[in-house]
């Protein structure tokens, strides 16, 4: 049985349907929930606070990058008890503690209370985001389909700053912080307990068998894993990356509303989540004709394409370009990472590898938004934008020099 079959398997329908094909879709459904009150909404939540509560875009942007750098850090414990235990009460205490911290974002008043918040928000996250799916989709998908898969469920990432964002910017205009964000953080819990207990299953003993059918040797280890030259330039050449990209998608909104107004801000969130959508799902058909390093590296010239226009930017016009082009190379690049970590070095310690990998990688996400902060504070956000379009040509550099896949780890 080639592993292509996987998704037709009939010894595992569900009403005629591979259950992986229901996992996906609940996760596409949590990762719209979880992106769009979080990753996305940051940059809403940070122009508010800083008109309501007078913090500095500065300070908000440490809150924003202590939220990512948590997350990260707890995504190596999850990814250990997602081995250990049902996946659904990960899920669960992810959403408990994701919506109690969401909900209480509304109340701070100090600096000190916002990063306590935005760190227990980073906890509770981290149980119900990237690290959670793309083990459970590495997991039900061995074959080809894998790609296809998590393009459409980490699609969800990109639909939460399309359908939530928007919304929220417009209740938080309507009803301001303190009334909107509870609700925010209650909606965060309510609509992905259901859908985690109902859909979520550990992966199949029919993947396990079809691997083996299909000649698949999980020969690497962790620990053999961590320390291949391989490894380490991805990883780091990943924190550039996501650095340039994290820091240009959490002041996008912030840049644009000073531009144009909020309207004009909200339509360039929208404008780059809708590509983001797009360009993920015809790269989840790519990557299967074409090398993921290939593609990672084009979608990286794309990406420094687009942080330049933004930089260039002085009409909504403009603005509105740069953020769809940024954006068609963002959801292709957060894929790529898991696909290709999953290439090079199978399933066997995926879960720890990858999230291993996205510990490092966060240290980039977190430092974005800080770096855009302070260079828009002394500089202005041109220079700022320009300055992420120069980080996304290193990594550019040191991706490429990862090399392809690594074959084996026998003379380790």
């Amino acid at each position: 049985m080639n592993s292509s079959d996987i998704g037709t398997d009939s010894a595992d329908l569900t009403r005629g349907v591979y259950h992986g094909w229901w996992i996906v879709a609940g996760l596409f459904f949590v990762l719209t929930i979880s992106s769009g009150f979080g990753f996305y909404n940051l940059s809403v939540y940070m122009n508010v606070l800083a008109h309501t509560r007078g913090f500095a875009i500065t300070d908000v942007s440490i809150a924003v990058s202590l939220f990512f750098v948590v997350g990260g850090v707890t995504g190596m414990w999850v990814a250990s008890l997602i081995q250990r235990f049902d996946v659904r009460w990960v899920m669960i205490g992810g959403a408990a503690l994701g919506g109690l911290a969401l909900g209480l974002i509304g109340s701070v008043t100090e600096l000190w209370q916002l990063y306590l918040v935005y760190g227990l928000f980073g906890i509770g996250n981290s149980g119900v985001s990237i690290v959670v799916a793309t083990t459970l989709v590495t997991r039900w998908f061995p074959g080809p389909n894998r790609s296809v898969a998590l393009s459409i469920a980490s699609t969800g990432l990109s639909m939460g700053g399309v359908l939530l964002t928007p919304l929220s910017a417009w209740l938080l205009n309507r009803w301001g912080m303190e009334t909107a964000i509870p609700w925010f953080g209650f909606a965060f819990f309510v609509l992905i307990v259901p859908v985690a207990w109902w859909l979520m299953r550990a992966s199949p003993e029919a993947v396990a068998e079809q691997v083996a059918e299909n000649g698949q040797k999980d020969v690497w280890h962790y620990r053999d894993a961590i320390r291949s030259r391989f490894f380490m330039l991805l990883s780091a050449g990943y924190v550039l990356c996501m650095g340039a990209q994290v820091g240009g998608i959490a002041h996008l909104y912030n840049y644009a509303e000073a531009l144009a107004g909020f309207k004009v801000a909200a339509f360039a969130i929208q404008a780059l989540t809708i590509t983001s959508i797009l360009s993920r799902f015809v790269g989840g058909w790519i990557v299967i004709k074409v090398r993921i390093r290939v593609f990672t590296l084009g979608n990286l010239l794309v990406q420094a394409l687009g942080l330049v226009i933004i930089a260039i930017a002085e009409d909504v016009t403009v603005v509105l370009i740069g953020a769809a082009v940024f954006g068609s190379s963002i959801g292709n690049l957060l894929m790529l990472h898991p696909l290709w970590l999953a290439e090079a070095f199978g399933i066997h310690d995926y879960p720890r590898i990858f999230s291993s990998s996205n510990a490092v990688m966060v240290l980039g996400v977190a430092a974005g938004p800080v770096l855009l902060g302070v260079l828009h504070d002394g500089f202005g956000y041109s220079v700022a934008y320009l300055v992420a379009m120069g980080v996304s040509l290193v990594a550019f550099a040191v991706i490429y020099g990862a090399g392809k896949n690594p074959e084996t780890n026998a003379d380790l």
